[in-house]
């Protein structure tokens, strides 16, 4: 049950353990610029970690973060692009730029918009934040725009790493919209990142401190070819951009699941017949279910992302959680509701 200052579809969670092994579960309310902690099994509140807004412990507009312990908060303050060390009573203790002093940076360095399912992700003592390009990708600098930022939170040194791949979007392809440049981040039992890009069937692996990608298919047995924009990026108008989005078969989020030793891999189904005012929410979901090998094992369509919110799901030993939007109930704004996908094996 959420209080009147929280809404359900929360941009950021994270899973959590204490000492004892009792799952918290964390998310942020952007009204209340806090992290929220919730008791997973008796789906109570039991604390909160809140942020000002002026001072020198202000975070003006916190997007994300990752709880490494109750001592070492980290927020991702959008407005100023830095990540903020901070601990549970919302000190501030150190800050870390992620652009640099060129007056151009946002034309070669990434920006964040991280989201449950495009997490900050811990390395050793690197924390890895996957962004994106907010325009079109010029074939002529694509190998000088960087998707992600490493940053060493033992010195606060800042690298940044992964540039998009050349066959995607390159030799004047034009995937006009932000949609298109999101970059979905996993990390490996083998200690790599694993990347999965919209319009790609393929998922792209790399060792976390090197862009020399190698691609796996991870895709779905029913998509189609997902087709770019036949115009020039500067004269794209929005409702072309719109149409695409609804009309092809796009890639997001993938998962593993160390309890199963699967990945889980979300496409939104294309709809062939869509017209300008069908809603991207409308399109079905799929999860497609792969070994550890990237080997397909199945797929399904759980329904629309009317009905499911997609970008909050994680693993947990229950299975794959997700976020539910029960439109039928006048209390949908009283509850985050999450339901357990779970694999079964089908015998033929």
């Amino acid at each position: 049950m959420l209080d009147y200052d929280t809404a359900p579809n929360p941009p950021y969670m994270q899973m959590l353990e204490d000492e004892s092994g009792k799952r918290i579960l964390t998310f942020l309310n952007p009204y209340m610029n806090a992290i929220y902690f919730f008791d997973f099994e008796k789906g109570i509140q039991i604390g909160k970690t809140a942020y000002e807004k002026q001072g020198p412990n202000s975070i003006l507009r916190m997007t994300s973060y990752y709880i490494h312990n109750m001592d070492s908060i980290y927020v991702y303050n959008m407005p100023m692009i830095e990540i903020a060390l901070t601990d549970s009573a919302g000190n501030v203790k150190s800050r870390i730029s992620l652009r640099d002093n060129r007056a151009d940076w946002y034309n070669y360095l990434p920006q964040y918009l991280l989201s449950t399912s495009i997490p900050v992700i811990k390395i050793q003592d690197k924390l890895i934040l996957t962004g994106l390009q907010t325009v079109a990708i010029p074939s002529e600098s694509i190998n000088e725009l960087y998707f992600a930022a490493c940053v060493d939170i033992k010195t606060n040194e800042v690298e940044h790493i992964y540039t998009y791949p050349e066959e995607l979007y390159g030799s004047n392809t034009n995937w006009e919209g932000d949609q298109a440049t999101f970059v979905y981040p996993e990390l490996s039992p083998a200690g790599e990142m694993i990347h999965s890009f919209p319009m790609s069937h393929n998922i792209y692996v790399a060792p976390w401190n090197s862009n020399d990608f190698k691609t796996r298919y991870a895709g779905s047995n029913n998509a189609s070819t997902i087709h770019s924009i036949n115009l020039d990026p500067k004269r794209t108008p929005n409702e072309v951009v719109l149409d695409r989005l609804v009309r092809e078969d796009m890639y997001t989020a993938i998962l593993h699941d160390p309890y199963r030793h699967i990945y889980y891999r979300f496409m939104l189904q294309g709809i062939s017949g869509a017209t300008i005012t069908t809603p991207l929410k409308s399109k079905p979901v799929v999860v497609i279910i792969m070994d550890e090998n990237f080997n397909y094992l199945g797929e399904t369509i759980i329904g629309t992302g009317e009905e499911w919110n997609w970008e909050n799901s994680f693993v947990t030993p229950d299975g794959l959680m997700m976020e539910y939007i029960d439109l039928n109930v006048d209390s949908v704004e009283e509850y985050l509701i999450l339901k357990t996908f779970t694999v079964e094996k089908i015998n033929r």
